[in-house]
C-alpha cells in the first residue's frame, strides 16, 4: 500500500503560494512604478526580475512535483537443476564393480555431467543407502557403496533428496551412514537428519536469491497413530524421527508439518519455497487423488515449486493457483534418472516409459529492489541407454540432436523424447510461451 506524506504535500503548496505574492506584489510595484513616471527601461528590468524569478520557482516546483524514479535492473539470477531416481539395481552395481572391487559409477553420468555442472544449483534423488562393505545389493533392499556419492558430486550434483520408501533399507545405521558419505563429500541434502535437533530444511544462498528446500516421502504406516515403516520395514523408536515422512490416512500433519517449514523459510528471509516429495504410485501415467489433493494444499499454503518423485514415469507438470492467489509450479514425478527398469525386463511398465526421466530447471532473477520473479523453466528429457554392460543417462537436448544422437540407438532416444514431452502435457510449452522462452519442439522425427 502506498502512503501519502502530508508534509511533502506541504513542499510542493508552499512554493506556489510564494510565486502567486511575488507576481502580486510585481504587478503593485509595475504600478507605483508607472505613477511615479519612471522611464521605461526601469519598467522592463522590473518585469524581467518578476519573470525570471517566476520561472526559477516553476521549474523547482515542477522538480519535486515529478520525480523520475530508476528502472528495476536485474542484479542476479539463479538457476536450480532437480533430477529423477537414482536406482542402484544389482546389474548397475555390477556394472560399476571394477576388477579389485572398488565400484566407479562415473562412466554413468559422462554424457549428462555437462548439463548438471551448467546449473546453479543441482539436485537429485537418491533412492539408496549407504551400505557397509561388503554387505552391497540392489532391490529390494538397497545398499549402494559410497562411490556413488562421489560419482554425483563429481557430474556436478551439489545436494541430493534423502527422503524416500527405501530410506530405511539399511535400518538406523544406513540413515546415518548415508548422511556421512554426503557431509564427506561436501554435499548438501534433505529428507534425513542424524539428529531430531537438526532442522529437515535446508537453506541455501545461490547468487544472492535465497531458496528454502525440504523434503517430505509417504510412509507405510497402516494408520497414523501406528508404529512408522518405509518399504514395509518397521522403523526403531530412535530411527523414525530420522526421516521426514507423512502418512496418507493422516494429511493434516502434513499439511502443519509443511506450514512450519514455510515459517522457517521466511525467517530465514527465502525469496523461493520448494518441496520435494516421495508419493504417488509407482508406473502410473498420471498422479493420483492423494498426489493432485496434496499439491493444492501445498499451493494454499504457498509452496512456490513442488518436484516429486517415486512413481518411476515422468508425469504431467502443472501450475495451480493458491488460496492467496499465488502460482505454484508442479512437476508431479520426474521419472528415474538411474535405473535397470527396462522395458524387457518389468512387467508393469513395458512401454518403456521407466527408461525416461527428466532434468527440470527453474531460473529465477532478483531485482535491485529485492524484488524475485521466475524467469524460464526448462526441461531436458534423458534417456537410460544400456550398451555393452555400461548405463549411461542420455541428454536428449532437441538443439544437438541432428549431428549428436546418431551416437545412441536413434529410434530408442527418439522415442523417449517423444514420450517425455507427451506425458509433460501442455502447460509446460505454455509457461514457456508465457515467461518469453524459446519454444520447444513436442516431437522429435
Amino acid at each position: 500500500m502506498t502512503r501519502k506524506d502530508p508534509e511533502r504535500k506541504k513542499r510542493r503548496i508552499l512554493p506556489l503560494i510564494t510565486v502567486i505574492l511575488v507576481i502580486l506584489a510585481a504587478c503593485a510595484s509595475l504600478y507605483l512604478v508607472y505613477d511615479a513616471g519612471l522611464i521605461d527601461d526601469e519598467i522592463d528590468t522590473a518585469v524581467s526580475f518578476v519573470k525570471g524569478f517566476f520561472e526559477e520557482e516553476t521549474e523547482t516546483v515542477q522538480e519535486e512535483t515529478l520525480p523520475v524514479p530508476d528502472a528495476p535492473a536485474i542484479a542476479s539470477e539463479a538457476t536450480i537443476g532437480i533430477t529423477g531416481d537414482i536406482l542402484i539395481h544389482q546389474p548397475v552395481l555390477n556394472a560399476a564393480e571394477q576388477d579389485d572391487g572398488t565400484y566407479d559409477f562415473s562412466e554413468c553420468f559422462e554424457a549428462i555431467s555437462s548439463y548438471w555442472s551448467g546449473v546453479d544449483y543441482m539436485i537429485a534423488n537418491l533412492e539408496v543407502t549407504i551400505g557397509e562393505e561388503g554387505s552391497y545389493s540392489g532391490y529390494p533392499t538397497f545398499s549402494t557403496p559410497a562411490s556413488i556419492v562421489t560419482a554425483l558430486a563429481d557430474a556436478g550434483v551439489d545436494c541430493l533428496l534423502t527422503a524416500n520408501n527405501h530410506a530405511y533399507d539399511t535400518g538406523e545405521s544406513g540413515i546415518y551412514r548415508t548422511i556421512a558419505a554426503i557431509e564427506e563429500t561436501e554435499l548438501d541434502y534433505t529428507g534425513t537428519r542424524a539428529s531430531e535437533d537438526d532442522s529437515y530444511v535446508l537453506i541455501k544462498d545461490v547468487n544472492d536469491i535465497i531458496f528454502g528446500m525440504v523434503c517430505y516421502t509417504y510412509d507405510t504406516r497402516s494408520s497414523a497413530d501406528a508404529q512408522k515403516s518405509l518399504n514395509g520395514i518397521t522403523m526403531s523408536d530412535t530411527a523414525e524421527n530420522l526421516v521426514n515422512s507423512f502418512c496418507y490416512s493422516d494429511l493434516e500433519s502434513l499439511y502443519e508439518s509443511v506450514a512450519a517449514d514455510l515459517a522457517e523459510m521466511e525467517e530465514a528471509g527465502c525469496d523461493v519455497a520448494m518441496v520435494f516429495i516421495h508419493w504417488g504410485d509407482e508406473y502410473a501415467e498420471s498422479p493420483n487423488s492423494y498426489q493432485t489433493e496434496i499439491a493444492q494444499a501445498l499451493a494454499d499454503l504457498g509452496v512456490d515449486i513442488i518436484v516429486g518423485g517415486h512413481p518411476h514415469v515422468v508425469q504431467e507438470f502443472d501450475i495451480l493457483t493458491g488460496e492467496n492467489g499465488n502460482e505454484t509450479l508442479v512437476l508431479y514425478s520426474t521419472g528415474n534418472a538411474l535405473s535397470n527398469q527396462r522395458r524387457d525386463l518389468i512387467s508393469q511398465e513395458s512401454r518403456g516409459y521407466t527408461e525416461d526421466g527428466v532434468t527440470i530447471q527453474f531460473t529465477y532473477m532478483k531485482f535491485n529492489n529485492g524484488t524475485v520473479k521466475l524467469k524460464e523453466v526448462y526441461i531436458l528429457p534423458t534417456w537410460v541407454e544400456l550398451y555393452d554392460g555400461v548405463y549411461s543417462i542420455v541428454p536428449l537436448d532437441y538443439t544437438i540432436a541432428a549431428q549428436d544422437w546418431a551416437v545412441y540407438d536413434v529410434s530408442e532416444a527418439e522415442d523417449s523424447y517423444n514420450r517425455t514431452l507427451g506425458r509433460l502435457g501442455s502447460v509446460y510449452p505454455s509457461i514457456r510461451l508465457e515467461l518469453g522462452n524459446e519454444t520447444v519442439p513436442e516431437s522429435i522425427s
